[in-house]
């Protein structure tokens, strides 16, 4: 049951997602998800929850059905505080402590939901979406310093985490949890 909804928590998370990156151009500063907020500020709330409980319900099923740890309880916790951040306080540069808890916010989410789901793939021994996983962080740290914030470069990661998620919690394929 779990497996099903998550996977269709990240399609809808996903259809919504590109219909709300459509406010504007998504390769541009002003079609940021956060800053196309702004203007969209209820369409906003909804993405950040829809996409939250997306990542976080796949995050769930897969650690409890690949992995023997519970280290995700904390991790989904920070990265829930993060995501509230960033729902909160608007990214409103006028409003200087606003701005920096929502910046605040939504670093410590994209952060901490991305190494979670490393170390997902790390602990249950999936080397190719652990590397994938790893170049895609590092890949978009370096895109977000080079061109500042822009759609595509948060939408990647969350889109490949939906992805990567989705096909880990449909896998048939046992895997053995040993002691």
């Amino acid at each position: 049951m779990m497996k099903k909804l998550s996977v269709i928590l990240c399609a809808s998370s996903i259809v919504y997602t590109l219909w709300y990156m459509h406010f504007d151009l998504p390769w541009t500063n002003d079609g940021a998800l956060s800053t196309i907020g702004l203007t969209h500020r209820t369409y906003f709330i909804i993405w950040g929850v829809l996409t939250f409980a997306a990542l976080s319900l796949s995050v769930i099923t897969a650690y409890r059905e690949r992995t023997k740890t519970k280290i995700y309880i904390p991790l989904l916790t920070l990265s829930g505080i993060g995501m509230a951040l960033t729902l909160i306080f608007r990214f409103d540069y006028d409003i200087k402590p606003n701005y920096y808890f929502h910046c605040a916010g939504s670093l410590t989410f994209s952060i901490v939901t991305g190494v979670t789901i490393f170390l997902l793939f790390v602990l249950a021994k999936d080397r190719l979406f652990a590397v994938i996983t790893a170049v895609i962080l590092i890949a978009d740290t370096v895109l977000l310093i080079i061109f500042k914030e822009n759609g595509l470069i948060e939408a990647v990661p969350i889109f490949a985490g939906y992805i990567m998620l989705c096909i880990t919690n449909l896998r048939r394929d046992k895997i053995e949890i040993t002691r």
